[in-house]
């Protein structure tokens, strides 16, 4: 059985994009047009994950997009696929850096520190 797209739940593209949308009747016609517009690298720059102890995070599959990040003497953790999406004061940054391709970037909450990729 066919069933429409409901379209509440579209995030806006166009006018376009939402009619081309609406002509898609199943999901299997929906992955095929969406391949052909999609390109192997569109999804999010950064991956974050937590068991309530740790929080990580890692480049996507490509890594194109960097994770930069700020860890300030006030305790926080500033982290963003570029520099400036907060603003922290200079004499705030304790350390700043940039998550690496193939790198996992760890906060441990029980010991209150960021776990090295080394480790």
């Amino acid at each position: 059985m066919q069933q429409p797209i409901e379209t509440d739940h579209v995030v806006h593209h166009g006018t376009l994009h939402i009619l081309l949308l609406l002509a898609v009747q199943d999901k299997k016609d929906f992955y095929r047009f969406h391949s052909a517009i999609m390109e192997p690298w569109d999804g999010p720059a950064l991956v974050t994950f937590t068991d309530g102890r740790y929080l990580g995070a890692t480049l996507d599959r490509n890594g194109l997009r960097p994770g930069r990040y700020y860890i300030t003497h006030s305790g926080r953790v500033i982290m963003a696929s570029e520099v400036g999406v907060v603003d922290v004061p200079a004499e705030d940054v304790a350390r700043k850096g940039r998550l690496m391709p193939g790198n996992i970037f760890l906060l441990d909450f029980d010991e209150h520190r960021v776990v090295e990729d080394a480790e």
